[in-house]
């Protein structure tokens, strides 16, 4: 009987996490930088958006240098594509997103109690919210970067799609551990959310769609309905969000991602990724990579 050997394998995955630790640190390195050289405008309002924005240049050039001019991954490789699509695209996953983040809240109203209530201060709102849409649009391309991207490709390149989203989707959850009033439960489904968005980018959308995914949940829970995001409170004039007595159910403090609630949404937006493939989710990634390749 021939013996299978996992040395070719493991080969492949070492120089694949060697490829990626080189990523972090030429990503690291410019997002610091430019937090170092550039200057802080805006007064702290925008804060989230500087920050996100010197994030998201830092691993966009690391994407360029690293990824397509060092490993040589086109950008079609690397999520980049939808051509003239591709605003539409964005806004359908940006759409998603939203109607995903609405069901979340709905949930934790229906089944834990949460409120969410007008204010009286409505007409401040749009003030309010430009400094914190741009910085939630910048922060979403940053994560993007770091954990679908380039990353996400050139580990299934090495070890298979589905193995590589199980570990980027690990380090996405593990990435949220020190954020304000996180807990198992919100890391858990911090790694499913990272297990959604890696379909999104192994969909013909790619990376596009990913962001669009991503930027909607975000700017649903906080925008529209001043629900925490990931232990993060935005106190967006104009609505109030209430959790209900039951973290388990609505998440408490972290916000819905800490509860049952964002579980049964993030698998309800897997099951729209995949449609009629729901049940053969390995097999819907060969065949959308399989295409991101040609």
């Amino acid at each position: 009987m021939a013996r299978v050997s996992f040395l070719p394998r493991l080969k492949d995955a070492g120089v694949a996490l060697c490829w990626l630790a080189l990523f972090a640190v030429v990503g690291i390195t410019v997002t610091v930088g430019l937090a170092q050289v550039v200057p802080g405008v805006g007064g702290r309002d925008w804060d989230l958006a500087r920050m996100a924005g010197y994030q998201a240049a830092g691993f966009l050039v690391a994407t360029t240098i690293v990824g397509r001019w060092w490993n040589r991954r086109r950008w079609a490789r690397m999520g980049w594509r939808g051509g003239w699509l591709a605003p539409w695209i964005w806004i359908r996953g940006l759409s998603l997103g939203i109607v995903l983040a609405v069901v979340a809240v709905g949930l934790a109203a229906l089944l834990g109690g949460a409120v969410v209530h007008h204010t009286p201060t409505q007409g401040a709102w749009a003030a309010a919210a430009k400094p914190v849409f741009i910085g939630l649009v910048l922060a979403a391309l940053s994560e993007e970067l770091m954990f679908r991207g380039y990353p996400l490709r050139r580990l299934a390149d090495a070890v298979s799609p589905p193995v590589a989203t199980v570990l980027l989707a690990a380090g996405f959850g593990l990435a949220h551990v020190h954020n304000p009033s996180a807990t198992v439960a919100s890391t858990v489904n911090v790694m499913l959310a990272g297990v959604f968005l890696s379909l999104a980018f192994f969909a013909r959308g790619g990376m596009v769609l990913a962001w669009g995914l991503h930027l909607g949940w975000n700017a649903g829970l906080a925008l529209l309905l001043d629900a925490p995001v990931s232990g993060y409170i935005f106190s967006v004039p104009g609505v109030a969000y209430t959790p209900g007595p039951h973290a388990w159910v609505d998440g408490g403090a972290f916000g819905p991602e800490g509860g049952i609630v964002a579980t049964i949404a993030l698998l309800a937006g897997c099951a729209a990724l995949l449609g009629r493939r729901v049940s053969t989710p390995t097999r819907w990634w060969s065949a959308e990579t399989a295409k991101g390749a040609a």
